[in-house]
């Protein structure tokens, strides 16, 4: 447990130089042209630094505005845990199998409950018979352990040392046993690097209060950054989007009267446009083909139009077709700005 507010300073910090340092990781391996690649990394540094200057120093200024916060639920949360440990003692435990006083060998907050706090407590007794608690007296149930050379069930026995948690497993079939040692006091790896890139990613209280005042000032950027952030996210659409035809109602009514005739649907106009962020029209058109009956005509002319407008901008609007007497009607939607169409492929992806 983290004692000082130090040592919650040091953790968010070096989560901050992580966070950075993993941009500009990515930007140099996702964003530069391939022939910049080639070059060596102090003159890769060099042109990305365009690339990599605002959105860092977005990344360090938001950093700076969670900080103290962060900090502060995090000392909230674990000095909730400490008092909750202090006031949820283990209880006194008899082996159910010879009713002797149990050793308690664990005495520890439940880390895997998603739920309120509650503790876990382990025992065991001079017979062999363990047994587990939770504080709120639900009973711990031991995962069944078996041997991995013949596959029965053995037999694990933890202890716990001031510094370490050793587990003992061993076969009573065919002997193997297995030590494994948990060192509680095992250091963190040095970062040789830490000092120098927390000054350079971390900002000062000069710097953060500097970048308060300026984020006031700057909202068009920070939307700015967010749209070019959620492009980035929305890749594969904006791709896709890129491939699509872009028609013009004249080209889609060329297309539709010369393909929709192979169907037996002749007769196509487009009347009643409606423009408003998008183009939306309606079309009608005669069935010719003799005894077609009005669900068959209006589903074979529903999936011409879907087939052949798949691939453009144009849509056929949800309320479909309509049949009255030999004659079909319909609306379509011509969309001409690039969002729209990211848009409408995401929603059409999370309905599947």
């Amino acid at each position: 447990m983290i004692t000082s507010k130090r040592e919650y300073e040091e953790l968010y910090d070096k989560l901050t130089v992580s966070e950075c340092r993993d941009w500009v990781k990515h930007v140099l391996k996702n964003k530069l042209p391939d022939k910049i690649k080639t070059l060596p990394e102090s003159e890769q540094l060099r042109f990305a630094s365009v690339i990599i200057e605002l959105p860092i120093y977005f990344k360090k200024g938001e950093r700076y505005l969670r900080r103290e916060e962060t900090i502060a639920e995090w000392m909230r949360r674990d000095q909730e845990k400490d008092d909750f440990i202090d006031s949820n003692p283990a209880p006194t435990s008899y082996c159910p199998k010879c009713n002797k006083l149990m050793e308690l060998i664990i005495s520890e907050l439940d880390h895997y409950s998603d739920e309120k706090l509650r503790m876990m407590f382990l025992y065991k007794c001079s017979c062999g018979e363990k047994k587990g608690l939770y504080g709120d007296g639900e009973p711990y149930v031991f995962k069944r352990d078996y041997c991995p050379k013949c596959n029965k069930e053995w037999d694990r026995k933890h202890t716990k040392s001031k510094d370490k948690i050793t587990t003992t497993s061993a076969c009573a079939k065919c002997g193997y046993k297995e030590k494994d040692v948990l060192d509680l006091n095992t250091e963190e790896e040095i970062d040789p690097n830490f000092d120098e890139d927390r000054v350079k990613f971390c900002m000062s209280e000069e710097e953060g209060e500097t970048y308060r005042r300026e984020k006031a000032t700057i909202p068009d950027i920070l939307k700015w950054q967010e749209e070019v952030d959620q492009r980035e996210k929305d890749k594969k659409y904006y791709d896709k989007a890129k491939k699509l035809k872009t028609l013009t109602i004249s080209e889609l009514s060329d297309l539709l009267a010369e393909e929709l005739i192979k169907f037996d649907f002749r007769g196509l106009t487009i009347t009643n446009t409606e423009v408003t962020r998008d183009l939306i029209v309606s079309f009608s058109l005669q069935d010719t083909k003799k005894n077609r009956a009005e669900y068959d005509s209006r589903s074979a002319l529903k999936k011409a139009i879907i087939d052949l407008v798949k691939d453009t901008n144009w849509k056929l609007m949800s309320d479909g077709v309509s049949y009255k007497l030999g004659l079909l009607t319909g609306r379509l939607r011509g969309i001409d700005q690039e969002k729209v169409l990211v848009d409408e492929m995401k929603d059409k992806t999370k309905e599947l």
